[in-house]
């Protein structure tokens, strides 16, 4: 569908961190008045308060939902087991003060996690590791490792040492499968220079919601973090999870980080509707789900240090929205979260946009972009290329942002029209920094949950990944000659292959 209109007025948010411009949505003020009138429930107001002093419950997990109660350092510190270990181990990291069991300072640190152990905190940091704030001249890399294939490891190994690496095991349960993989392999590789004992004293830190498994595991109190088990995993980057942050930019910069996060948690329990960022952002995409039917949307940042943010709004709106039983376990048969994907806007352009402007599928996309970018670190000269790429990143985001709304008709070209009609979001804040990137993730989360309260479904729990991990323990029961069990024929040739 070929729009041909640009659009009419400018229908936007504006706040210090974060700005929501959905001019090309196709829905005016009045309409999303409407909508949110017929779509909000009449509890909405009790469940958002809830949800931001940690009173909503996780029925089907038999827990509260507590992490907006994060949005603070002392917090942060106080669910870590006190006495400040949170702060202390990112000082002493940091400073190179933190020796290996043979005495050498510690250089790199590997974050060992999955899913929400893992997506939020490597983002964060990789996001924000500019704006570390200390003139200390050591120098602590950090890493994430994830698959349970051990590939994320074969390329960090070779790079890192046993004697000036700190391993963080991040893990609420501290029993995940595929995290417990990787540990393995990382105790087998570190024997050639280290006992086990000297690699549990001085060489891993475990950050879980199960400090008993962590002190069965081995390491020692003082080396473990925890957080409550009422803070889900995919929520999760606000917590002692978020160690990994707070290394890369100092414990300063990550307390940043949650004040963006709480500017926005106050900013969504008192803006009014059409003022209320997480609130447009809910109600555009549940009616773009239910009202237009488009399946799918799109994230696209047109900055290079938000390139993980897609990778994590898959698990944050998937794993959260994406089911088909309501709050009290009954069948629904009405759409409710879409397919979440994209990638970063700019590499993009020269790949799946094509399908985007003149393929067949509909779908609706969040373009997030920077309008400024300061580079102190380097000379005036190469500042000022900075901003003119900065500037050239921003003109591309808003023309394509353009084209794929307004369309381009050319009867006598059809191999040069541009279909159109595709609604779309632009959020965009004016500097990238700790508390910027806190606000828009913040925002992401609240609009999570309100399309969860909107289809009545509980937007905390993941029961559809169960049952595969399950079935995989038997395959490999199987695969490792512990049983006999057969499947089916495709799956019993390949266990036979293995």
């Amino acid at each position: 569908m070929v729009n041909n209109n640009p659009a009419s007025s400018v229908y936007s948010v504006e706040m210090e961190l974060l700005n929501l411009d959905y001019s090309f949505q196709g829905l005016s003020p009045d309409e999303l008045a409407e909508f949110a009138q017929k779509k909000l429930p009449a509890n909405f107001e009790s469940l958002r308060h809830q949800l931001l002093n940690g009173e909503f419950e996780n029925k089907t997990e038999n827990r509260k939902v507590s992490h907006c109660l994060n949005r603070s350092i002392h917090n942060v510190v106080k669910a870590g087991n006190g006495k400040n270990r949170f702060t202390e181990i990112v000082r002493q990291l940091r400073s190179g003060q933190w020796l290996g069991a043979t005495g050498k300072v510690i250089t790199d640190v590997v974050n060992i996690g999955v899913g929400g152990s893992d997506l939020g905190p490597m983002m964060g940091s990789f996001a924000l590791k500019e704006f570390a704030d200390d003139n200390s001249l050591h120098t602590l890399h950090t890493h994430f490792v994830s698959s349970m294939d051990g590939g994320q490891l074969y390329a960090v190994l070779p790079i890192i040492d046993p004697e000036t690496t700190v391993f963080i095991i991040a893990s609420k349960s501290f029993g995940t499968i595929d995290t417990l993989a990787n540990v393995n392999t990382v105790k087998a590789w570190t024997k050639s220079k280290l006992t086990e004992q000297q690699w549990l004293e001085r060489h891993v830190i475990g950050v879980s919601a199960n400090n008993q498994t962590m002190t069965d595991f081995g390491i020692p109190p003082a080396q473990q973090l925890s957080f409550a088990d009422s803070v889900g995993g995919r929520f999760s980057l606000w917590s002692a999870i978020g160690l990994s942050i707070a290394l890369t930019v100092g414990a300063n910069q990550f307390g940043k980080m949650l004040d963006g996060a709480k500017a926005i948690d106050d900013h969504f329990a008192n803006a009014p509707v059409l003022e209320n960022i997480p609130l447009l952002l809910a109600l555009i995409g549940v009616y773009n789900r239910e009202v237009r039917e488009i399946n799918n949307l799109a994230i696209l940042p047109y900055d290079g240090r938000l390139r993980y943010l897609p990778s994590y709004m898959q698990q944050l709106d998937m794993e959260s929205n994406g089911k088909q039983a309501s709050y009290d376990n009954k069948s629904i048969t009405t759409p409710t979260g879409p397919i979440i994907w994209g990638g970063y806007g700019p590499n993009g352009q020269h790949a799946f946009f094509q399908h985007l402007h003149q393929g067949w599928d509909s779908f609706t996309a969040d373009f997030i972009a920077v309008l400024h970018r300061k580079a102190p670190n380097f000379s005036e000269d190469v500042q000022r290329s900075l901003r003119e790429q900065q500037r050239l990143a921003v003109s591309n985001c808003l023309a394509h942002r353009k084209l794929m709304w307004e369309g381009f008709q050319s009867h006598q070209d059809p191999r040069n029209a541009y279909v159109g009609g595709h609604p779309t979001n632009l959020l965009y804040v004016d500097e990238l920094t700790p508390q910027s990137f806190g606000a828009l993730i913040a925002a992401y989360e609240h609009k999570v949950f309100t399309q969860g309260v909107i289809w009545d479904i509980n937007s905390f729990d993941q029961p559809g990944v169960e049952k595969g991990k399950k079935c995989a323990v038997e395959i490999l029961e199987v695969i490792d000659g512990n049983a006999q069990e057969t499947f089916d024929p495709s799956t019993d040739s390949i266990i036979k292959r293995m």
